[in-house]
């Protein structure tokens, strides 16, 4: 069974409204009984419990009005007219040429929408935002099982969403059982890749460091940059990550010295990349890395940042200042890649003054930083003067 279990109760910031209606006129309806054809059984589409609502607009049924509602802001606003297509009743087709085709167009959507709520849900849960994660991590399984069968190795990503969306709910049990069901899929599909291996590996050394299993888990972050490393590379960006985890371990086991020695890693990987995307000219972003990554990637040298500087307060050396500023500067790069240059600008700006004061105009560091922080003033300029301008159009 693919269904989550859920709490009691989740947030319904919709709940002004008798039906619980939110943006677009969706609501959730109580079932008409009468109308209900003979035998038919209705389930929740988040756990899978006799459901007792249905959504007016797209054949999706509920057990409570909170389900609808995390259906909703999760994955439903974006996917309703679709199951509508999907669900609704077979149109009256002839010829059998003409149902192949329509065969085939179900099928395409069924594809597009697994896409779809795959990087919904890792939005969501790099956002931290795991309630809202579960939505369309149950969509991309179910659409993965009616594209490619109940065995294919294509599930394993939903399960690991829905794995990773259970660890950040501290639903430790569940989240174990969707690892154990990734697992099991991969030891029957020996061809599998690294890259699943890894992100499977990644997932259990969450799990275990929630546990309070640091040997475990470091045992399995190991693995995981080991199979990172061999599909992307030790020095790729999507590498990155893996020591990131292994780091954050040694960061909760009060073992400073070597989480340090990770997250330099982490930074130096992620400012080797940014800063060969910048003198490239900086422009558009590359087929590299995606959005949510670069999300992710945020995240990450955003703790590593606050992790120096909290580090800093009790170490006013060059050395730790020059740690600090270097987080600094990767989290303006990083921002420049997203188009935030606003943002990028200040945290450069503060690396450039940390980066003058102690190694000095003319080092190397000093020299790219006022360098990129000047690529980030053009493109700003140039922003303003396209604005200027469309607004006089």
């Amino acid at each position: 069974k693919i269904w989550l279990k859920l709490p009691a109760a989740l947030p319904t910031p919709c709940r002004s409204t008798a039906a619980l209606g939110c943006a677009g006129g969706m609501t959730a309806e109580v079932i008409n009984r009468l109308s209900k054809a003979k035998g038919a059984k209705y389930l929740c589409e988040i756990t899978g419990a006799p459901a007792t609502l249905v959504c007016s607009e797209c054949p999706v049924y509920f057990a409570t009005k909170e389900h609808f509602d995390v259906w909703w802001r999760g994955i439903g606003n974006l996917i309703a007219q679709d199951i509508v297509v999907l669900r609704g009743p077979p149109k009256m087709i002839g010829s059998e040429e003409e149902r192949h085709r329509r065969n085939e167009e179900l099928m395409g959507i069924r594809k597009e929408l697994l896409d779809l709520c795959t990087e919904t849900a890792q939005k969501f849960l790099v956002q931290g935002k795991y309630e809202l994660a579960v939505p369309g991590a149950l969509q991309s399984l179910k659409f993965a099982i009616e594209v490619h069968g109940s065995e294919a190795t294509e599930l394993v990503p939903s399960y690991l969403l829905l794995a990773e969306a259970n660890l950040g709910l501290r639903r430790l049990k569940i989240a174990e059982e969707f690892l154990s069901l990734a697992n099991w899929n991969i030891l029957k599909h020996p061809t599998a890749g690294s890259s699943l291996m890894s992100s499977l590996q990644r997932n259990f050394g969450r799990l275990y460091a929630a546990q309070q299993r640091y040997n475990e888990a470091l045992q399995a972050f190991a693995t995981d940059i080991y199979h990172s490393s061999l599909e992307f590379g030790p020095e790729n960006i999507r590498s990155a990550p893996s020591y990131f985890h292994m780091g954050r371990v040694f960061q909760s086991h009060q073992k400073s010295d070597r989480a340090a020695s990770f997250y330099a890693k982490v930074v130096d990987v992620y400012q080797k990349f940014l800063e060969a995307w910048m003198n490239e000219g900086g422009g558009e972003p590359t087929a590299d890395i995606t959005a949510v990554e670069v999300e992710e990637a945020i995240e990450i040298v955003r703790h590593i940042t606050d992790y120096r500087e909290k580090r800093g307060e009790d170490d006013l050396s060059d050395a730790s200042r020059l740690e600090t500023a270097e987080g600094r500067y990767t989290l303006g790069l990083l921002q420049a890649y997203t188009g935030d240059l606003a943002t990028a600008g200040e945290n450069l700006n503060i690396a450039l003054e940390v980066f003058l004061s102690t190694v000095g105009v003319v080092h190397e560091k000093t020299k790219n930083c006022r360098r990129h922080l000047e690529q980030l003033w053009k493109r700003e300029a140039a922003q303003q003067a396209l604005e200027e301008q469309q607004g006089q159009a």
